[in-house]
């Protein structure tokens, strides 16, 4: 049985199947990119491609046959899809990936899966650390709104300079995990698309940006995330932000 407001150390496909279809307002994640399962098992030398920058998670290696990747991902959507309710939205991050001089976009499966594709959210970060030469500078990643039919929807709740379908936002650093969220995504996310008490799910719960803005905005939350030492210092940050009211 699923307990609502918990982080729950397992694997989110497993973790899913326990949910209630239909019992999920909105969801909110971004999912391993495969970079280096894209890249056939190795880092891309020579271009100083992530030069300076930890992209290895704890308990996962990122690194699957591509198209077992986009298979398991659709299978993903495909479970968020069953546990969302019918007016309710996933928010999925994701970003055009280039290995071999080609661009390789998430919507080579997200159109595969049982969603319809709402609308794309352009996330502005205006930096990279990959500085190939070769191609205009990538500062852009895909926020993929994810609908089964009309999703409620209260645009009043966000700030006007993110009405729109761009949003410009700084990258977050977390020394404890490699990708984390910048604190804005989930929060404009959960507010555009739910009202208090509500319940968010993060499949791939990280650094636990989601379910700690989720809590922070009185929304209940559920997360899955494989390593416990992600789970351990997102409960830890709760506790300091409890203790230093």
């Amino acid at each position: 049985m699923i307990e609502l407001n918990k982080v729950y150390n397992e694997d989110c496909l497993l973790g899913m199947k326990k949910i209630d279809e239909n019992s999920i307002d909105t969801i909110v994640t971004s999912p391993p990119y495969n970079k280096k399962g894209l890249a056939g098992g190795r880092q891309v030398k020579g271009n100083a491609l992530w030069k300076n920058f930890n992209i290895d998670y704890d308990e996962y290696d990122d690194n699957m046959v591509e198209e077992e990747y986009q298979k398991w991902q659709v299978e993903i959507l495909n479970e968020c899809y069953r546990v969302m309710k019918d007016g309710g939205s996933m928010f999925y991050n994701h970003k055009i990936r280039r290995f071999k001089n080609k661009a390789y976009s998430p919507l080579e499966w997200i159109l595969k899966s049982n969603f319809k594709l709402y609308q794309v959210i352009i996330w502005n970060r205006k930096s990279s650390p990959n500085q190939n030469k070769a191609h205009l500078l990538p500062t852009t990643e895909y926020i993929y709104w994810l609908t089964k039919d009309k999703p409620k929807v209260f645009k009043n709740e966000i700030p006007k300079e993110y009405r729109k379908e761009i949003w410009d936002i700084k990258p977050a650093r977390n020394p404890n995990h490699p990708a984390p969220f910048p604190e804005l995504i989930p929060e404009l996310c959960i507010k555009l698309t739910t009202e208090e008490n509500d319940i968010v799910l993060d499949p791939f719960n990280g650094s636990g940006t989601t379910s700690s803005v989720a809590e922070n905005l009185n929304r209940n939350y559920i997360g899955f995330e494989i390593s416990e030492n992600y789970i351990k210092n997102k409960n830890s940050d709760i506790i300091n932000k409890k203790e230093s009211k």
